[in-house]
């Protein structure tokens, strides 16, 4: 008899090992329960194996899925019930934070619920004693646990009876206290021998009791210390839970043995080094209590042989959990320059597993994670996830862009067309500024950018080139996700709760809707109803557990469609999938209770940090540990003990690293307490260096990423010929081009433009927008009078413009009041700005052409707002952040207004006469403390005619000089300018040269 299902198959492997080629007939090899592998939702064998009398004359247990559902719904109405404690005539009872806030957090609990059910199956107590814990002696939210779990008490066993089920662990118990009484009352002539087995389960320790009362029953016990001292050993059972040899020193008691009664098994006799090793693991885990014999061991050890016995022991801790998977890698991979070698990485890190994995499977070598994949990481998984995510988002732009692009996606378009669409709806809607929501919002972005990619609105490379099949594509990919997501719109939209199987079998027709293939002929091979979403075991597997969530027999837990997407991770979040896959035959990643009675010739234990290995002792959140102590529930360091025993009992393999990184995600970890007895320990002995890495582990994994080392880049310093050089230049890009003329080359020369992020948070750019949009509609629509009411004017038009771009939530809430007391100091201030007989232009277009050495040049600009006054011309520009310095704009730093005076001078902007220019004017809307701000940028001792003259001027000489060949298009960064926008910084690679100061600009 083995522990479990996956033991048994071990040793059968074993056995055929052994035989080689040779026919034999393998002994009767049973588990004594199922592991804790086949406990998940998604597993695909039933719940027993075989059929036998006991197991016909037991109910079957209820499914982990029926259970979880149903204590889900219990914990809703209890939650709903504290929710409601605080109502008025209830003042004097706090409403305190307990149970569930939302369906996911009550499948959370149900979980934890079921777990504690099972704790108390398997310890062969009952909730019934509940009634003895006097609910005054603990905090209030404890009072009201205890009157919950006491509702379950009455509840859960009568619902159980009615049904005909019992619980997995009472099955399980009572499948093997059955076991036990068929061999008291009918030995077996044959030997019958229980291997492999702690005794953790009160049951088994009863089975295994009877088996060594068996004539020819034997025990096989795994890793029991026979080093430890007696007096420290009789302590482990009643004092440390946390110690690894509590589990065999309790079951060693319940068989009514002594330790010393337990022989070693013939031909199992362990080197003398091993031996010495084993005997220093011991001392290294010895109980709190007894820690003095430490200082006998020093005085009485040998430890030369100490050190010896540590020979293939190294200890490696690296920076990082990215480094030491690379150690873990490179440390698999030379076990197989060794003929007929074994290597495994033991441990509890399912991150690092896949990280040496994927390490491995770059050299070509496949090693299969034998703990499981989880669900949400297979193809299937992460796909039907990415679809709740863009129902959740309400089709925000990274989670549609994240659903389009998964490999499944394919909404009946061949693979290369819906690629090409998805990207172009990308480019086209989703990479400038979109507040949308819905699937109805993202249709009329698509029209809306198509209508200004037409007018020349659009102006992005990537969206001129843009044919107009491409915009009929991405129309009609809109149209399909629309279509495909009916079912589930059409939920969320009728309001109220669903069943989940309603919400479930909307979830899947809207999967298959949008992962159908084009056609048949491609959807061949691809699970029984054609469609690839149901491919292979992972597949498979969420098919099955879908079935079932939407069976008439499941309970059905009515959701609000919001709450389904997070309720549907908290269901499969947990899960693994264990796929059938080709696995190497000398390398194995296990975790730690799949390790168990495997014997390989080097073993990795990896992530040995405190809460990861071993993971925090927790009571869980239905019992406080004085609860369970009076219920007689185990400790939750028994969980560590049963870790400590892994750990131990690994540590006697030939060759053994231990590994851990000192940081993880930039969090410095605290290393196993494991690990620091250890060190402790041989620190005492003064052998503290025994533990040193045998080979450079570290440093060969940092080598694999140096790079040949090469001179930094230098300062940019492109000379492009003439005839590509730009005869065009915006105001704003005169700017530019003083500050880094690299800019000017890479937008204009190499036209390279920056794509939008994708979204990108509302930010000052978007409020910027809002604002010159408000304005300018303000000013078209009242060019000479102004309405009798600005501010409500004013602000229509500003809604008008906040619903153009989506009626995002967050720009109501925090953009609109500001918009409103900007719109107070405008409505004050605007009548003084208008003379009479005065009128209004706004976003005019101008061009001034001149000729330059290169030949002809032209200047344009688009002037906020334009004043055509008797007195002059008042040229206006918005701003929304800090404005510029007089010194700026009169020096050069800032020459965009100076430049439009010196235009409007020379009549460059239709509809305005040439003339005098009267004033330059900033307003700066901030909404804040002022809501507004008007600059006027008047010079001293000159006309603003002789200020544009000389903008110009300084304009002319710019261009002149970069006409000459000779004249680099320098990557510079002044001081004076802001450089935060500057989107080529990246590609002048200026973090390699910029610290030099000789290879600035002089000043």
């Amino acid at each position: 008899m083995m522990p479990t299902r996956r033991a048994a198959r071990t040793l059968q492997e074993e056995f055929l090992a052994v035989a080689g080629a040779e026919a034999m007939i393998l002994p009767a090899i049973r588990p004594i329960a199922e592991g804790q592998e086949d406990l998940g939702l998604l597993a695909m064998a039933s719940a027993s194996t075989g059929v036998s009398a006991a197991a016909l004359s037991i109910p079957p247990a209820i499914s982990p899925l029926e259970r979880t559902l149903l204590l889900t719904r219990l914990v809703l109405a209890w939650s709903m019930a504290m929710r409601g404690a605080g109502e008025p005539e209830d003042a004097e009872r706090p409403v305190l934070g307990v149970g569930a806030a939302t369906p996911a957090q009550a499948a959370r609990l149900a979980t934890e619920l079921a777990r504690l059910i099972d704790a108390v199956k398997t310890e062969n107590v009952s909730l019934a004693d509940l009634a003895g814990l006097v609910p005054e002696a603990y905090s209030t939210h404890w009072q009201q646990t205890l009157d919950f779990l006491r509702i379950v008490t009455e509840y859960w066993p009568a619902h159980l009876a009615e049904a005909g089920l019992i619980d997995p662990a009472d099955r399980r118990n009572r499948l093997i206290l059955d076991e036990a009484l068929r061999l008291t009352e009918h030995p077996p002539a044959a030997p019958v021998i229980v291997a492999g087995v702690t005794g953790s389960i009160p049951a088994t320790a009863e089975l295994m009791r009877a088996v060594a009362n068996l004539p020819n029953g034997a025990i096989v016990l795994p890793g029991l210390d026979v080093h430890l001292d007696e007096p420290s050993f009789a302590r482990i059972a009643g004092e440390h839970p946390e110690h690894p040899q509590h589990g065999l020193a309790r079951l060693v008691a319940a068989l009514g043995i002594e330790r010393r009664d337990v022989v070693e098994l013939p031909g199992g006799g362990l080197p003398l080094v091993r031996r010495e090793r084993n005997r220093l693991m011991s001392e290294a885990m010895r109980p709190t209590g007894s820690l003095a014999g430490w200082r006998t061991l020093k005085d009485d050890a040998d430890t030369a042989a100490l050190r010896e016995s540590l020979a293939g022991v190294s200890l490696i801790e690296a920076a990082t959990a990215e480094e030491e998977a690379e150690i873990v890698s490179l440390i698999l991979r030379e076990a197989l320059e060794t003929p007929g070698r074994t290597a495994a990485l033991v441990s509890p890190d399912r991150l690092l597993a896949r990280r040496v994995a994927a390490r491995l499977e770059a050299w070509g070598i496949r090693v299969d994670d034998s703990a499981g994949r989880p669900f949400v990481k297979t193809v299937p998984g992460a796909f039907l996830d990415l679809v709740t995510n863009a129902l959740q988002s309400d089709f925000a732009p990274p989670e549609t862009m994240a659903l389009l692009k998964h490999p499944l996606t394919r909404l009946g378009l061949p693979a290369g067309d819906i690629r090409r669409a998805a990207r172009n709806l990308e480019v086209a809607a989703l990479r400038t500024t979109y507040l949308g929501r819905g699937l109805p919002s993202l249709a009329r972005a698509v029209d809306r950018a198509r209508v200004e990619a037409d007018e020349g609105a659009r102006r992005h490379r990537a969206v001129t080139r843009m044919r107009p099949e491409n915009w009929d594509d991405v129309a009609d990919l809109v149209a399909r996700l629309e279509a495909a997501f009916a079912p589930l719109v059409a939920l969320s939209e009728s309001g109220g709760p669903h069943p989940l199987g309603t919400l479930v079998a909307a979830h899947v027709a809207v999967a298959e809707a949008i992962a159908k293939p084009a056609s048949i002929a491609d959807s061949l091979g691809h699970g029984q109803s054609g469609s690839p979403l149901w491919d292979r075991d992972e597949g498979a597997a969420a098919s099955e557990l879908l079935a079932r969530l939407m069976a008439p027999t499941t309970p059905q837990p009515d959701l609000a469609t919001t709450d389904y997407p997070d309720f549907f991770r908290a269901l499969v979040g947990s899960e693994s999938i264990r796929t059938r896959v080709p696995r190497h035959p000398r390398l194995f990643i296990w975790g730690p209770y799949e390790s168990r009675l495997h014997q390989p010739d080097l073993v990795v234990l990896g992530s040995l940090n405190e809460g990861v290995w071993p993971k925090a002792s927790d009571p869980g959140p239905w019992l406080n540990r004085q609860m369970r102590t009076a219920l007689g529930l185990p400790s939750p360091e028994e969980e560590t003990g049963r870790a400590a025993l892994d750990v131990q009992t690994l540590l006697g393999t030939g060759t053994v690293y231990l590994t851990r990184a000192a940081k993880v995600a930039g969090v410095p970890m605290v290393p196993s307490r494991w690990l620091l007895r250890l060190k402790a320990l041989l620190s005492g002995l003064d052998i503290e260096d025994a533990l040193a890495p045998d080979r450079p582990w570290s440093a060969w994994a940092r080598a694999r990423d140096l790079a040949p080392s090469a001179p930094p880049a230098r300062q940019p310093a492109p000379k492009p010929p003439l005839r590509l050089r730009p005869r065009r230049a915006s105001v704003s890009d005169v700017e530019t081009w003083q500050a880094n003329p690299y800019a000017i080359y890479a937008r204009r020369v190499l036209l390279l433009e920056a794509m939008p992020p994708l979204g990108q948070e509302p930010g000052p750019s978007e409020r910027g927008q809002i604002v010159h949009e408000a304005l300018a509609r303000f000013t078209k629509a009242h060019p000479l009078e102004l309405p009798p009411d600005i501010v409500a004017t004013f602000m229509a038009l500003a809604d008008e413009v906040i619903g153009s771009l989506g009626n995002e939530p967050r720009v109501r809430a925090f953009w609109r009041p500001r918009l409103e007391r900007f719109a107070d100091w405008f409505a004050a201030t605007e009548p003084d700005r208008r003379a009479p007989g005065s009128r209004r232009l706004v976003e005019i277009a101008g061009r001034l052409p001149f000729d330059a050495p290169g030949g002809p040049f032209e200047l344009t600009a688009r002037a906020d707002r334009i004043d055509v006054e008797p007195a002059g011309i008042v040229i206006t520009d918005y701003k929304t952040g800090t404005l510029p310095g007089p010194a700026e704009v009169m020096g050069g730093a800032a020459p965009q207004l100076p430049l439009e005076a010196a235009m409007a001078l020379a009549g460059a902007f239709p509809g305005v006469p040439a003339g005098h220019v009267a004033a330059l004017r900033f307003i700066r809307a901030t909404g804040g403390e002022p809501a507004g701000e008007e600059r006027l940028v008047m010079p001293k001792e000159r006309s603003l005619d002789d200020v544009g003259a000389e903008a110009l001027a300084r304009l002319r000489e710019l261009v002149a000089r970069f006409d000459d060949e000779a004249t680099p298009y320098l990557a510079l960064r002044r001081p004076r300018f802001d450089y935060t926008y500057d989107d080529y910084a990246h590609l002048a690679r200026f973090g390699e040269w910029s610290g030099s100061d000789r290879d600035r600009e002089p000043q």
